[in-house]
């Protein structure tokens, strides 16, 4: 009778270990299962907000796009294309038209605001947007692009200038290589305000603009700021100048940026003896040190032929087949 009780302690004492060791196994899978959930979650609320965010600066430049295409429209007179004469039996398509600019100003876009020291500044965002036709108005707000926002989130002078299609402030007399910070000339843009029903000026804060009920058409849905350029007239630094004792035969026919002249942008010609040392040690064959690199009449012809001969490669554009 006492071994029949012990066995079954025994197995009392068995059956409880493995219940425990199924609920520590539960335990385990159920807190994984939550970990991994969460994480999922973030993932998928990334991704979410990432999406959204593209669409957003998809609709930005639609819309940017659009203005500037009404402008076209604006300063000019729509006049039906002549079509070729079609056979009956195909499908008639709707006239195209062209439009002939009204004046020879109406070629290029308007620049607005026009800035001395940034000639090349086309249009940026601004609120009261006075621009003369036939341009199209921004439609921004009353709040600047640098102004921090409920969430901390604001774009610093600097960053608009990462591009450095800006000149640099010389406010630093040593400024750093990597400063970007603008002249004062410049004047970030200001916020788009993107509602439900497209882009709207505000002047001053509208309480609709935060209110989310599905009736509300002024929700904002984000927002968005721009400065366009025009980079016409840039030159690729890994491909243009060319060096000392190059002579007129060589450079005159031009035909590829590498026969630019640099002095025209005020830069000495050991200047650019640096640059395009550096640039094309080994092409030009030199065996002296930067900055102080010997061009003679062989090294120039060296570089000329180096240029002339590359067909397919990062001096010259491929023609898409």
């Amino acid at each position: 009778m006492e071994s029949s009780k012990a066995i079954t302690s025994r197995e009392r004492a068995a059956a409880l270990l493995i219940v425990l060791a199924f609920v520590v196994l539960l335990t385990g899978l159920g807190v994984a299962y939550l970990s991994r959930t969460t994480s999922d979650r973030q993932v998928a609320h990334s991704s979410f907000h990432q999406s959204k965010a593209d669409e957003l600066a998809a609709s930005a430049m639609d819309l940017v796009i659009g203005d500037l295409q009404q402008e076209i429209a604006n300063g000019s007179s729509p006049t039906p294309s002549p079509s070729p004469t079609t056979s009956p039996l195909q499908t008639p398509t709707a006239t195209p038209f062209v439009y002939p600019p009204l004046a020879a100003s109406n070629i290029v876009p308007v620049q607005w605001p026009t800035t001395a020291a940034i000639p090349n500044l086309v249009r940026r965002s601004m609120f009261s947007d006075l621009i003369p036709s036939p341009g199209v108005s921004s439609r921004a707000s009353n709040v600047s692009s640098t102004q921090p926002s409920a969430n901390q989130r604001f774009v610093s002078l600097p960053r608009w200038n990462k591009h450095y299609l800006i000149p640099r402030s010389t406010a630093t007399p040593t400024p750093s290589p990597t400063d970007t910070t603008p002249i004062a000339a410049f004047t970030a843009p200001d916020w788009v305000i993107l509602t439900r029903n497209g882009p709207i000026a505000f002047s001053t804060w509208n309480s609709s603009l935060s209110d989310a009920s599905q009736s509300n058409n002024s929700y904002c849905v984000g927002r968005y700021a721009y400065a366009i350029y025009d980079e016409g007239g840039l030159l690729d630094a890994n491909v243009a100048g060319f060096p000392s004792n190059t002579t007129a035969a060589q450079y005159g026919p031009k035909g590829v940026s590498a026969f630019a002249d640099l002095t025209v942008l005020g830069l000495l010609q050991s200047d650019i003896d640096a640059i395009v040392g550096w640039r094309n040690y080994f092409a030009a064959g030199l065996n002296s040190n930067f900055p102080n690199f010997n061009f003679n009449a062989a090294k120039a012809t060296n570089y000329v032929n180096s240029v002339l001969s590359n067909t397919n490669g990062f001096m010259s554009v491929p023609i898409p087949s």
